[in-house]
């Protein structure tokens, strides 16, 4: 009986359906496998994978498939991205993008070096005359199998003396892949490991979290900034490995990955794996296969290591688990404890999120006994938290002090200076300055393809949108009417920094934002540095504000505290919160006492007053009766629609369309069941992508297999209609930034 298979093909959104192909004599065909087959006009050669394998009479004029690869994502890996295809609004293909850096089929190519070892002639110890060749088998001996490389650097010979000994048959000269493994892994790899001794709260969380693996399940643990969550994690991993399981850790920033794997790989070597799109292309491939033949068995990485194909998975942490990284802006658009929460319940393992801010999501699952819950109330060493100095800026301003560093501030910096400690000062702003327009017809210097104000950066004289990354030389006078005399307005970190060098000459700062980490590694050179005491100050934006220890730091300061706090998010206050509570939280993380300068407009809001404290809770029960009444989550999902067009006016109206088809389909008996709250259409903040039009709108629902299969359905008659041919759409649910 002759063989068919189903295969999804990598084909648009509207086309994604399975295709049936034949399946020729003596291919080798299994579900997940990856193929090529004729689609299309003129039967081009497309990428597909297998999802179904079936025997079949009287199947005729199908067409058959070109080739098989040796790759698979198994059956384990095809219901994983049915999974993403069903909840993200994207095409199975899509989903399949995700599972491994090599599923294109064009994988880096692998590296493979010399190795030399003794053959079994040694046992009978045999010695040459030659002293350089006795050199070369003490090492051996003595080393074990080595690179070539390393023989010859080691021993000081030529290759020819080792080429001797091969003939000879003293020793064994094989070729073996080589594993590029990233520099921070083999670096850390060399440090020693410390002793992880848990305090009695540690321990309690220890022991609940514990009772939970192997449940499938989910687990929150809540600890103010410096109680030593990573302590627990330490014992929850020796745990997990013990019973021969493997471990997958998420953190939101690519430099948080420095100091975690560092420590990490102190007490499991390269047993250590790291996973982010820092990496090489190489690097990340043999990564990969460390972990898929089971030598890595501590996954360590942002968002898209959710996805790290470990043996035997028991545990999966999500550190920081409230921040927006860990939500994929780009299709899919995939949240990584929701991958997270579906591997560890098809696995029978066990989810654990942490922070010291949770989402209101995760911890109002936690209160209710949705998921399991622990606490660390206190820093781990008995330390106080940080004490917490305002400062009004309003106030800094009327006085006559323009600088971005208030005379408080620049005081404490001072101390610090004397005594040699170190400082962090966040400011949320990369650049020189924020805005540049011209002060006769206030024309604003803007991005033509996104809309927004252009910053001025001095280290390359241009002007830059920090949205889509447009560039343009800076002007000399008002593009609009000629004036040559143009306001430059607004601060970035390259102001601050050269503030800074004005208030305190020949002091070492370190800046750290997307401009300065462009490099390979300059991420892990910045911190280093600062860790080793390089340094006095290191500035920074976001990238700074969470998970790093630096035992010498006692004064961060956060230059503006405004920034997120009258955005039109529903998120703003939260975000707020865990930013100012995170930031603060660097200061005073060891034996030394800590200090945190707020500078603000706003000194008295309630949000910042429970920021101060680290009063998580306090602003949790304050903030909650709010969002119930306004129907928010965690009472309620938000999905997220995208409308791009040429012009607004298309934009507003292809929304509008897309409302109708809502209210029309929602008459209908079959989906009377279904509740849906729609929030009008309006610009987004960034009001073009490309020079087009972007219009919003917010659909409030309960995020279920139901409401999901009913957007889907619309989604998909919305973008085959003829009207919206040249309308782009875009559907997210729970979106973690309202555009």
């Amino acid at each position: 009986m002759k063989r068919f298979v189903e295969v999804a093909v990598k084909t648009v959104y509207v086309a994604d359906k399975p295709y049936t192909y034949s399946v020729p004599d003596g291919f080798d065909v299994s579900v997940g496998r990856l193929v090529k087959v004729p689609f299309g006009k003129g039967d081009r050669a497309a990428d597909g994978v297998v999802l179904s394998v079936f025997e079949q009479e009287g199947l005729t004029e199908v067409k058959a498939l070109l080739s098989v690869s040796h790759f698979s994502i198994g059956e384990k890996g095809v219901a994983l991205a049915n999974y993403i295809k069903n909840r993200y609004f994207c095409s199975l293909f899509d989903a399949f993008r995700l599972l491994t850096p090599s599923f294109s089929g064009k994988g880096a190519v692998p590296v493979f070096e010399k190795f030399v070892e003794l053959s079994s002639l040694d046992g009978e110890k045999l010695e040459p005359k030659s002293e350089k060749q006795k050199k070369v088998l003490d090492f051996l001996r003595k080393n074990g199998k080595v690179s070539l490389e390393t023989l010859v650097f080691n021993t000081s010979v030529s290759r020819s003396v080792i080429s001797s000994l091969e003939k000879k048959g003293y020793i064994n000269i094989v070729l073996e892949q080589r594993m590029r493994i990233p520099n921070s892994v083999k670096n850390a790899a060399k440090s020693v490991e410390r002793d992880n001794e848990l305090n009695p709260a540690q321990k309690k969380a220890f022991d609940e979290i514990s009772a939970r693996l192997g449940s499938g399940g989910c687990h929150l643990l809540y600890g103010v900034t410096g109680s030593g969550k990573t302590h627990v994690f330490i014992s929850l991993v020796n745990k997990v490995l013990s019973e021969g399981k493997s471990v997958i850790i998420l953190l939101p920033e690519i430099s948080l990955t420095f100091q975690v794997v560092t420590r990490f790989c102190g007490y499991y070597g390269e047993k250590v794996a790291l996973l982010h799109s820092g990496l090489s292309r190489g690097e990340k491939s043999d990564e990969w296969e460390r972990i898929e033949r089971g030598d890595a068995r501590v996954v360590i990485g942002t968002r898209s290591a959710v996805f790290a194909p470990v043996k035997n998975l028991g545990l999966i942490i999500i550190d920081e688990e409230q921040e927006h990284t860990y939500k994929s802006e780009m299709s899919p658009k995939y949240h990584a404890r929701e991958i997270a929460s579906y591997r560890v319940a098809k696995e029978n393992a066990l989810l654990l999120l942490a922070s010291a801010t949770p989402s209101f999501e995760s911890f109002y699952k936690a209160k209710a006994g949705i998921i399991g819950y622990s606490e660390l109330t206190e820093r781990f060493n008995s330390q106080p938290l940080p004490k917490v100095l305002t400062v009004d800026l309003g106030r800094e301003v009327y006085s006559g002090n323009t600088l971005s560093v208030s005379r408080l501030l620049a005081k404490e910096i001072d101390e610090n200076l004397k005594r040699g400690e170190q400082t962090i000062l966040f400011m949320n702003r990369r650049g020189h300055s924020s805005y540049i327009a011209c002060p006769k017809c206030k024309y604003v210097y803007r991005c033509p393809n996104c809309g927004i104000s252009l910053t001025f950066h001095r280290n390359d004289g241009k002007l830059h949108c920090h949205y889509c990354n447009y560039k343009e030389d800076l002007p000399f006078s008002c593009r609009e009417c000629g004036t040559e005399t143009l306001r430059y307005s607004g601060t970035g970190t390259q102001k601050v920094e050269e503030q800074l060098l004005s208030l305190f000459p020949g002091i070492k700062i370190l800046r750290m934002d997307a401009d300065s980490v462009s490099g390979k590694n300059s991420r892990d050179e910045i911190l280093t540095s600062f860790g080793n005491g390089e340094a006095d100050i290191l500035l920074g934006t976001q990238m700074i504000t969470k998970g790093l220890d630096f035992p010498n730091v006692t004064l961060v300061g956060v230059l503006n505290a405004d920034g997120l706090l009258y955005s039109s998010d529903f998120r703003a206050y939260e975000k707020t919160f865990a930013l100012v509570t995170q930031v603060t939280g660097r200061a005073g993380r060891s034996d030394k006492s800590g200090r945190a300068v707020v500078q603000t407009f706003s000194p008295s809001h309630e949000v910042l007053r429970f920021a101060y404290k680290q009063d998580y809770i306090g602003f949790y029960n304050d903030q909650i009766s709010l969002r119930k009444s306004l129907l928010y989550p965690p009472f309620c999902d938000i999905c997220q629609c995208v409308f791009i067009s040429e012009t607004e006016e298309d934009a507003f109206s292809s929304a509008d369309r897309f409302i109708e088809k809502i209210a029309a389909l929602l008459q209908e008996e079959e989906n009377k069941d279904i509740k849906m709250s729609i929030i009008k259409p309006r610009a987004t903040s960034v009001p073009m992508v490309d020079g087009k039009s972007r219009v919003r709108i917010l659909i409030k629902c309960l995020d279920v297999a139901r409401t999901r299969g009913f957007l889907a359905e619309i989604y998909n008659e919305f973008i085959r209609e003829k009207e919206n041919k040249k309308v782009s759409v875009s559907v997210d649910m729970n979106p973690l930034t309202i555009l």
